[in-house]
């Protein structure tokens, strides 16, 4: 049986877009010298998976001489946000509060985003 596709970036793809999205359009060259994890993956498993994202709509190319650059088509916003309704739809049955409460409870959220998620929720409540 085929496994269903994923519904967003892979963890590699997800790596490759940080990077883009940190450095901007860069030669498989560049993006290998920022590939985080070691050992470092061939330079023609980069291109594989790059050529993959670009058949997905999540980079663009654009052709050069000797090498091409490779952008991401797809902002940080967006795949924050698919990833997100996701997993509250999938894990947590639609609740984003029971998202929210297991990220403050198990201390995955520090002082600082508790408070930011205070002044969140603060200014939603006056504009409701």
């Amino acid at each position: 049986m085929a496994r269903p596709p994923h519904p967003g970036p892979t963890e590699r793809e997800l790596t490759l877009l940080k990077i883009l999205w940190r450095f901007g359009p860069s030669t498989i060259k560049q993006i290998l010298a920022a590939f985080p994890h070691t050992p470092k993956p061939a330079h023609t498993s980069i291109q594989t998976n790059l050529q993959g994202m670009l058949d997905k709509g999540y980079v663009t190319r654009y052709p050069g001489q000797p090498s091409h650059l490779y952008a991401a088509a797809i902002s940080q916003e967006e795949v924050e946000q698919h990833a997100v309704k996701d997993l509250i739809g999938r894990v947590f049955d639609g609740s984003a509060l029971r998202l929210m409460t297991t990220a403050i409870t198990q201390g995955q959220a520090s002082p600082e985003e508790i408070e930011r998620l205070q002044a969140l929720l603060d200014e939603r409540a006056k504009r409701e």
